[in-house]
C-alpha cells in the first residue's frame, strides 16, 4: 500500500533527478567514476543508496585530465544531479516511511479495538497471553524468592492477589500479569457491604431470610467480580494500547502532512538546480538547501547545518536513528499485535489430543462409519439418478418428440370412433330417408362437424310409436347413434384435455427437475464459499467495508478537523477552508488505502477503475481545498456507491 502511493506521489519529480541528454550520452566505457555515478542516478530509493551517494559526494572533485571534453562542467552537472537524486530519494524515503509507520499503526489500534469491543474476544486474548504473563509472574517469584503454598488459593488469599487491602492498592502480581497497571491507576472493584440490621437478634423468620439471602447475594456478587476482574483488567490493557497506537498514528500522520506539504518546494528546487546544472554556473543550489533545511525540521526539529551534503548527512542520521526509536517505543509499551504463535498456541495445544480422540474414535466405530458412508454415497446416487439425471433426460425426450403423442388418449381412437359414428349414421338415414349420394355426402360433413339433426328427426318420428319402433328396431338404432355420439364427444374431450397438457409438458418437466436443481446450486454454493480463495467480485464484502469506512473516515476528517495531541490547535485554522497537516496526514492513510484497493480489487483497463483512481487522484491534490474535496466525496458516493454496494452496507439506501 504504502510504496504504490509513494511512487504515485513522487513520480512526477523523477524527470529532474536526472542528467540532461546532452551529457549523459558522453558517458564513456573507460570512465568508472561516471559509470557509478550514472548507477547511482538510475537506482530506486533505499538507505544504502543513499549512503553511496553521500560517499561520492564527499570524494567528489571536478577533473581537468580531459580539457576537450570541458569535464568541469560535466562533472558539476553530474555533482549537482547526485545531490537532486539524494534529496528527492530521501524525500521519498521519508514520505513511505512515515506512511508505513501510520499505516501500522492504525491497523494495529484497529486490531486491539476489534478485541476491545468483544467479552469473547478479550477472553480469548487473555488465554492466549496466558504464558507470556505467567513467566512474568514466575520472574517476580524467582527474583522476591517467594514461596507458593496451599493456602495461596483460599479466596481470601486470591483476592489479595489483585490488590492490597490497606492501603488499597494493586498488589506485585496482578502488575506482573497486566504491567500496563505500573503507571495506570485503574478504578478497584468496589463490594458493597451487607446492609446491617437495626438488632443484631432476628425478631422474625423474614429477618433471619433476608439477612441469609443478603449474605448469599454478597458473595455470589464478590465471586463473579473476582471472575471477572482479570477481564476487566485485559480489556483496559487493550484500550491503552489502542489510544496509544491512535496518538502514534496521528503524530506520524502530522508530520507525513507536512512533508505533502513541502513537495511543491522540493519540485522547484530541483527544478533551480536542473536548470543550474544546464548553465554550468554554480554548484550550491540556495531553493534546494532551503527545501532540506524545512525538511530537517519536519522529521527531526533540528537544521543547525545550513549547507547541502552536511543537511543530507544529518538527515540519513535522523532517519536512522528514528527508525530505531519508533520500533523501541513500539518494543517499550508492548504496542504491537501478540506474534503469530502466541494467537495459535491453544489451537497447537489442543489440536494433538482433539487429533488422536478423533481417530480413536474414528477407529472404534469404523464399521457403523462405513455404513453410514455407504447410505450416503448410495442416497447421492440415488439423488442424482432419480431426481436430477432421469429428469433432465425427461426433459430432453419431450423436447425432442415435440409433443406428438397422447397423454390420455390418441389422436387415432377419436379418429375411429368418430368413423364409427358417420357410418352408423349413414346406414340409418340410407335405409330409413333414402337419401341419395350428395344429400349423404352432405350430411357427412354435419357428422364431422357434430350435427345429427336427420338421425335426430327420425328418432322424434320413433319415439311417438315407441313399441312399434322398438320392434321394428329403428328406436334402437337412433339410441345407439346418440350414445356413440356421446362416446366422441367425451374423446374430443379428452382430446382438448390432452393437448393442454402436452403444451405445457414441458414446463412440468422442468418443474420436476427445479427441485433438485435448488439443492444442486445451493449445495455447491456453500461448498465453493468454503473452499473458494476469491474474495469474490470488487474484493468481496470485506474488501467493499473496508473502502466504505474509510469513504466515511475521509468525509468525516473534512468535516471536524482533528485536535494534534503535541501542538497547540488553533483555532482560526478549525473554521478556515485549508487543510492542516493532521487532516493531510490521515487522508493520506485512507486515501492510500482506497489506492491499494483500486489496484487490487477493481477490474484492470476498465471505466470503473479509471474513473475510481481519478477521483482518488483529485483527493490527493493539496491544492484543493476543503469544500472542494467534498464535492469530489460527494461524487463518489454517487458514481461508485450502487456499484461497489456502499449503500447495502451502510444499512439501506441512500438519497444521494
Amino acid at each position: 500500500m504504502t510504496s504504490n502511493f509513494a511512487v504515485h506521489y513522487t513520480e512526477h519529480l523523477i524527470p529532474l533527478t536526472r542528467l540532461q541528454s546532452s551529457i549523459q550520452t558522453k558517458v564513456t566505457s573507460d570512465d568508472d567514476a561516471l559509470k557509478s555515478t550514472h548507477a547511482i542516478l538510475q537506482a530506486s530509493p533505499s538507505e544504502a543508496m543513499m549512503q553511496e551517494s553521500i560517499n561520492f559526494l564527499r570524494t567528489f572533485t571536478p577533473r581537468e585530465d580531459k580539457p576537450g571534453l570541458h569535464y568541469d562542467s560535466e562533472g558539476l552537472a553530474f555533482y549537482n544531479a547526485v545531490v537532486r537524486k539524494t534529496s528527492f530519494n530521501m524525500y521519498a524515503l521519508a514520505v513511505d516511511l512515515y506512511l508505513q509507520e501510520s499505516s501500522a499503526a492504525q491497523l494495529d489500534a484497529e486490531w486491539w479495538a476489534d478485541i476491545e469491543q468483544s467479552s469473547w474476544s478479550v477472553a480469548l486474548y487473555l488465554l492466549q497471553s496466558l504464558p507470556s504473563r505467567l513467566c512474568r509472574v514466575l520472574q517476580l517469584i524467582q527474583t522476591r524468592k517467594m514461596s507458593v503454598r496451599l493456602s495461596t488459593f483460599r479466596p481470601s488469599s486470591i483476592a489479595r492477589f489483585y490488590w492490597d487491602v490497606a492501603p488499597l492498592r494493586f498488589n506485585a502480581f496482578t502488575v506482573a500479569l497486566f504491567p500496563y497497571l505500573r503507571d495506570q491507576s485503574s478504578a478497584l472493584p468496589s463490594f458493597a457491604p451487607v446492609p446491617a440490621g437495626q438488632s443484631t437478634r432476628p425478631h422474625s423468620l423474614v429477618a433471619v431470610a433476608q439477612k441469609i439471602h443478603d449474605g448469599v447475594m454478597y458473595s455470589i456478587n464478590r465471586a463473579i467480580t473476582l471472575l471477572l476482574f482479570p477481564l476487566r483488567l485485559a480489556r483496559e490493557e487493550c484500550q491503552l494500547r489502542r489510544k496509544e497506537l491512535e496518538k502514534v498514528r496521528d503524530e506520524r500522520a502530522e508530520v507525513l502532512g507536512k512533508l505533502l506539504e513541502l513537495r511543491p518546494l522540493l519540485a522547484s528546487a530541483l527544478e533551480a538546480d536542473y536548470n543550474v546544472s544546464i548553465t554550468g554556473s554554480s554548484i550550491d543550489n540556495q531553493a534546494l538547501t532551503v527545501f532540506l533545511s524545512n525538511f530537517a525540521v519536519v522529521t527531526s526539529g533540528d537544521a543547525s547545518q545550513k549547507v547541502a551534503l552536511p543537511l543530507i548527512e544529518q538527515l540519513l542520521g535522523a532517519f536512522q536513528n528514528h527508525r530505531i526509536m519508533h520500533n523501541a517505543y513500539l518494543e517499550a509499551h508492548d504496542l504491537r499485535r501478540p506474534s503469530r504463535l502466541a494467537l495459535l498456541w491453544p489451537r497447537l495445544f489442543l489440536l494433538p489430543p482433539l487429533t488422536l480422540y478423533c481417530a480413536k474414535y474414528i477407529y472404534a466405530s469404523r464399521a457403523t462409519l462405513a455404513d453410514l458412508t455407504l447410505d450416503v454415497l448410495n442416497t447421492v446416487q440415488n439423488f442424482f439418478k432419480g431426481w436430477l439425471f432421469d429428469p433432465i433426460k425427461d426433459v430432453l425426450v419431450t423436447i425432442r418428440a415435440g409433443g406428438e403423442d397422447g397423454v390420455i388418449v390418441r389422436r387415432e381412437a377419436v379418429a375411429a370412433d368418430l368413423d364409427s359414428l358417420e357410418r352408423m349414421t349413414l346406414a340409418l338415414v340410407r335405409e330409413k330417408l333414402s337419401y341419395d349420394s350428395t344429400e349423404l355426402e352432405a350430411l357427412s360433413q354435419q357428422i364431422r362437424q357434430g350435427d345429427l339433426t336427420a338421425v335426430l328427426k327420425i328418432y322424434e318420428e320413433d319415439i311417438k310409436n315407441p313399441v312399434k319402433s322398438a320392434i321394428s328396431g329403428t328406436l334402437l338404432r337412433s339410441m345407439f347413434i346418440q350414445v356413440q355420439k356421446a362416446k366422441v364427444d367425451l374423446d374430443q374431450a379428452l382430446a382438448g384435455i390432452d393437448k393442454l397438457l402436452k403444451s405445457q409438458e414441458l414446463t412440468f418437466a422442468f418443474v420436476g427437475v427445479a427441485p433438485a436443481l435448488a439443492v444442486i446450486y445451493i449445495a455447491g454454493g456453500f461448498l465453493g464459499g468454503l473452499l473458494s480463495i476469491r474474495p469474490g467480485r470488487y474484493g468481496g464484502k470485506r474488501g467493499k467495508t473496508s473502502v466504505w469506512l474509510a469513504m466515511r473516515r475521509i468525509e468525516r476528517l473534512l468535516l471536524f478537523e482533528p485536535k494534534s495531541s503535541h501542538h497547540r490547535h488553533n483555532t482560526e485554522n478549525a473554521h478556515s477552508d485549508a487543510i492542516p497537516a493532521l487532516t493531510t496526514g490521515l487522508l493520506v492513510l485512507s486515501l492510500a488505502q482506497l489506492r491499494e484497493y483500486a489496484l487490487t480489487s477493481l477490474p484492470a483497463r476498465s471505466r470503473l477503475r479509471e474513473g475510481f483512481l481519478e477521483d482518488i487522484k483529485d483527493l490527493e491534490d493539496p491544492g484543493l481545498r476543503r469544500t472542494e474535496k467534498l464535492r469530489i466525496i460527494d461524487r463518489m458516493w454517487k458514481s461508485w456507491g450502487k456499484e461497489l454496494g456502499w449503500y447495502d452496507l451502510a444499512g439501506g439506501r441512500s438519497d444521494r
